[in-house]
């Protein structure tokens, strides 16, 4: 395995993903929801693999993932246009997290992709008492509307997921799981 350098590791690391490691972290951003209809739940499971690691979509009986034991779990990918990264990120959070997002955005801002709003996580890394912050701070600057924010990056939705959790036939996830195993 080769160094890269600790921006190019974060990339692969955490690239496409909304994170705040730190107590007092923030980020504003605006979610890609413009109604709850848009909310987005998979059953899926984390590989780790030469030709991809990341999420896949459970493909229910005889999954290869299943039988070879990979836990599924139950994720919310929460799209967010992320201002400080200046890019869409998928926040990834459990079901769990659907009442919060319910009462601290959707309950309030029937369509929250009009609004700039801050996240601020209050917890140390790995601190499973994690809590999130999340207000609205301002509405939108009409160049990160919803409409001409997917336009201008040409971005679809729920075509976009894809970035985060693909969705692969039975036969390339044996190959991917079967190249996990094989490898040191």
């Amino acid at each position: 395995m080769a160094f890269k350098n600790l921006d190019d590791y974060k990339k692969e690391k955490y690239g496409g993903k909304f994170i705040l490691q730190n107590d007092g972290d923030n980020a504003d951003v605006v979610f890609l929801y413009r109604s709850t209809k848009d909310v987005m739940v998979a059953d899926c499971h984390y590989i780790k693999s030469p030709e991809y690691s990341g999420y896949v979509h459970c493909s229910g009986r005889g999954c290869p993932a299943c039988e070879k034991g990979v836990r599924v779990q139950s994720k919310l990918f929460i799209p967010v246009y992320n201002l400080t990264a200046n890019g869409v990120q998928f926040w990834d959070r459990t079901p769990k997290f659907e009442p919060q997002l319910a009462a601290d955005v959707f309950n309030r801002f029937p369509d929250p992709s009009g609004y700039v709003f801050k996240i601020t996580r209050n917890g140390a890394a790995n601190d499973i008492n994690t809590r999130y912050n999340i207000q609205a701070i301002n509405r939108c600057p009409k160049n990160l509307q919803y409409d001409e924010l997917t336009s201008s990056m040409g971005i679809t939705f729920p075509d976009y997921y894809e970035n985060i959790c693909k969705d692969v036939d039975t036969s390339t996830l044996t190959k991917w799981l079967n190249a996990s195993s094989s490898s040191s």
